[in-house]
């Protein structure tokens, strides 16, 4: 039996009154889910942060907690998440990048007469060490000197493309982050400062530079030697003026007192590195004239192979990106990456970001974490590091591609291995203290991602393995906004470490 129109009309406008009512009562619903699941994340969001959260059980699939997973925000260093995925994959865990010597002349005896060419393809693990081997490999072969020029090609990179951060460390820099990239760089591209106390309170304390002086480096300033249970306290900044690299050292060291080592960055990665070739050259027995050039053309076809070097393996290399979040390793990775797929655009970062962009891409297209609600939010990724501001990654976006290599059996070992321990490895070390917290130490890996400018960050990702053996992974992004740029980067730290033991406590 049908009702009458009448009846209809007053049953659909009670509908209509009524299902606004139902539609706010379960987004209600979701609302205060997402705040049970991260309620010191909502209090912070409420306050004026922006933030996105995802905490998943990686075996099937389930969501444990979420905050806004879609959004996507500056993820600082967790960026390097992605650039450790990707080079996993391109190369394995054993790759390894080899740097060599060539002769550019002719041997008479024991005199090369002409020039030494030093070859980098960009090892970031090329340090002191390697330096020595490949150094006394010279003298080995018999070569008492050299008469022409120590040559410095850079062509494996060509020009780099500097980011706003390495553009700036060029006059002037108090840092060790903006160091310069070359395919040819060393020792990451900071100059070791040395200071040791004098053998009596009160006298200046001696300052070196490791591990050889060499003449675009000069020291100023004194550091003053105190009372024997005094603590440390150096100052070091660069100034640089006409090719020449200007170190102000100020402050105070303690009597008896271990040697205290300051990082700074150099303004010309191959100048720095053929002053330091031309000084390990020396200190193996070898004349050379001093005359040190940059080279940006290709070797030449009748340069000879004289000694070479194999970096660290990949492997090795990622607990540097991952562990003390190493930006250089991670921006000279980026451009090797670019370099054996794009080498046309060889030595962008920019394009080096355009290139994990497309990895990620990849990934989310075959991902049960993708989402259409970012069709108006892109993916921005201007560099592996993270070390730009304007990369823009969701909590959804690193939870793929966490799932993605959590199921690559190739290169997850070396991945999760990568990533620091709670409570006993590097930016983790300090985490997770608190009494309802501390069942996370040893149990949780992870990446964290800090920047204070434009406007503060602070996120991390990885995974924690549950009480039977199954892993989930997270990730956590809290950005300020323009009008509250500056949130105390503790209390945002806090709240992830206190939202993440709630999702994840020692029974699960």
């Amino acid at each position: 039996m049908s009702l009458p129109t009448n009846k209809k009309l007053f049953i659909l406008k009670k509908l209509i009154v009524f299902l606004p009512s139902i539609s706010c009562f379960f987004l209600s619903l979701n609302i205060n889910a997402q705040e049970q699941s991260f309620p010191s994340l909502s209090k912070l969001e409420k306050n004026g942060c922006a933030v996105s959260a995802l905490v998943i059980r990686l075996n099937d699939g389930k969501v444990l907690a979420d905050l806004n997973s879609d959004k996507r925000l500056s993820p600082a260093s967790v960026t390097k998440l992605i650039l450790g995925a990707n080079i996993l994959e391109t190369w394995g865990p054993n790759k390894t990048f080899s740097t060599q010597f060539y002769l550019r002349g002719k041997l008479n005896k024991d005199i090369l007469e002409g020039d030494l060419v030093f070859y980098g393809v960009g090892d970031p693990s090329l340090t002191n060490e390697k330096l020595w081997f490949l150094t006394t490999d010279i003298a080995r072969f018999g070569i008492k000197k050299i008469t022409g020029k120590i040559i410095i090609n850079n062509s494996y990179y060509g020009k780099v493309t500097d980011d706003e951060n390495r553009a700036s460390g060029k006059t002037k820099s108090h840092n060790a982050y903006d160091a310069p990239l070359s395919s040819s760089a060393i020792n990451f591209s900071v100059l070791a400062i040395v200071v040791s106390p004098a053998q009596k309170e009160g006298l200046p304390a001696k300052i070196a530079i490791e591990p050889y002086p060499i003449p675009s480096a000069k020291i100023t300033g004194t550091v003053k030697t105190t009372k024997e249970d005094s603590s440390p306290q150096i100052i070091v900044s660069r100034i640089s003026k006409n090719g020449k690299d200007v170190y102000s050292v100020s402050g105070n060291i303690p009597l008896k007192s271990t040697a205290q080592r300051i990082y700074r960055s150099v303004s010309n990665a191959d100048i720095y590195a053929g002053e330091t070739l031309n000084a390990y050259l020396q200190s193996a027995g070898i004349e050379t004239s001093g005359l040190i050039e940059i080279e940006s053309k290709n070797l030449n076809k009748n340069d000879i192979p004289m000694a070479s070097i194999n970096g660290y393996p990949i492997e090795w290399q990622l607990k540097g990106i991952f562990e003390v979040s190493n930006n250089y390793t991670a921006d000279m990775l980026t451009l090797n990456l670019l370099n054996e797929t794009n080498p046309n655009n060889k030595g962008d970062l920019k394009e080096g970001g355009t290139l994990l962009e497309k990895y990620m891409k990849n990934i989310l297209k075959n991902s049960t974490w993708n989402t259409s609600k970012n069709v108006n939010t892109p993916i921005i990724l201007e560099s592996g590091s993270g070390l730009t501001p304007n990369n823009r990654l969701s909590a959804r976006d690193i939870i793929s591609v966490l799932d993605h290599i959590y199921f690559n059996g190739r290169a997850f070992p070396a991945y999760l291995n990568a990533l620091p321990i709670v409570g006993d490895e590097g930016t983790l070390k300090k985490r997770f203290t608190s009494s309802s917290e501390k069942h996370l130490q040893g149990r949780l890996r992870g990446k964290t991602g800090t920047l204070t400018e434009p406007v503060h960050v602070s996120a991390l990702g990885g995974y924690s393995r549950l009480s039977n053996g199954d892993f989930v992974s997270f990730a956590i992004i809290v950005n300020g906004i323009k009008s509250k740029a500056q949130i105390d980067l503790k209390n945002i730290r806090d709240a992830i470490d206190s939202d993440l033991a709630k999702v994840l406590p020692s029974e699960l």
